[in-house]
């Protein structure tokens, strides 16, 4: 059997005031309106709901009972209409995100924290997508929202899903301390000809972007060590390896014992956008999150 909302509100309204006419001018219904409300009601229910005496109208036994489930149903509506407000007014609910290690390191920190200022109530999971990539993250639903980067020469694709631009991490050069060019105000590809390189492991797209300028420059980079991670590419140019380059978010920290310059216009930066799932509807707290981040890069990087 369907309820219809209204006529349970109309019944609860006369029950609780006693009279059809009272609960009309009380819901702003005409009192025939109210009057073949209540005939349908009957009518679904198969009894009657109300019965008339010369002091106005009461609840049957049936009527009474459909009243208790009405009220019942008016408080769960109220509830829900509480935490719906609460929802789209970023007062409740959960978001999560997917984010790459140098993110992690850098700017993470402080969109966490502004995040949880604006909204102290939303719950914030984070996930790393070092295990995992952020693309297979969104597809599995694990996460909302995740960061994807990439060069201009190698874009992110990814079938099904949305990326938005959040930054640029401008490329920089690394140099031990003492080295001859560490006092140059800007290094000049071609100027790296003889060194000897520390590269991320093979397919790492910073190895491929050291090899693509390398060419533009004339010449092949010989390859001398491959780091696993940014600290310890760090570590190696520190101990006299060779010298590398990597975006700049990558030396956060960054050793005092390293040198960092900048590279021409030509060499790109490291593109870093929003990722998320084709077809799925942002939430509240999804898009918060999202302006959250749009507003820590552009104050602080």
């Amino acid at each position: 059997m369907e309820f219809d909302l209204t006529r349970l509100r109309i019944l609860e309204a006369i029950g609780r005031l006693g009279s059809m006419t009272a609960a009309a001018e009380e819901l702003n219904y005409s009192p025939s309106a109210v009057s073949q409300q209540m005939k349908r009601l009957a009518s679904d229910v198969r009894t009657p709901v109300l019965y008339r005496h010369p002091k106005g109208v009461s609840l049957t036994e049936a009527g009474t009972a459909i009243v208790g489930a009405a009220r019942n149903v008016q408080t769960l509506l109220r509830g829900l209409d509480k935490e719906l407000d609460d929802l789209v007014n970023v007062r409740r609910g959960s978001v999560s995100i997917g984010v790459f290690p140098t993110f992690a390191a850098s700017v993470l920190p402080e969109v966490l924290l502004e995040f949880r200022r604006r909204y102290p109530d939303i719950d914030l999971v984070v996930r790393s997508t070092r295990s995992a990539p952020a693309t297979e993250l969104l597809g599995s639903r694990d996460v909302d929202l995740a960061l994807v980067w990439d060069y201009p020469h190698r874009p992110v694709e990814a079938p099904g899903i949305v990326t938005q631009p959040l930054m640029l991490d401008t490329t920089v050069l690394v140099l031990p301390v003492g080295h001859p060019l560490a006092d140059a105000p800007e290094v000049r590809f071609e100027a790296l000809h003889a060194e000897s390189w520390i590269v991320r492991a093979e397919n790492h797209l910073s190895r491929d972007l050291v090899e693509r300028m390398a060419r533009t420059a004339g010449f092949t980079p010989r390859i001398g060590v491959e780091a696993y991670d940014y600290p310890e590419l760090q570590a190696l140019v520190a101990a006299g390896f060779g010298v590398s380059i990597c975006p700049l978010l990558a030396l956060r920290p960054r050793r005092d014992d390293i040198v960092v310059k900048a590279l021409p216009d030509s060499v790109p930066p490291r593109r870093i956008f929003t990722a998320t799932l084709e077809g799925r509807p942002c939430s509240p707290a999804h898009r918060a999150l999202h302006e959250v981040m749009k507003d820590v890069v552009a104050l602080t990087h």
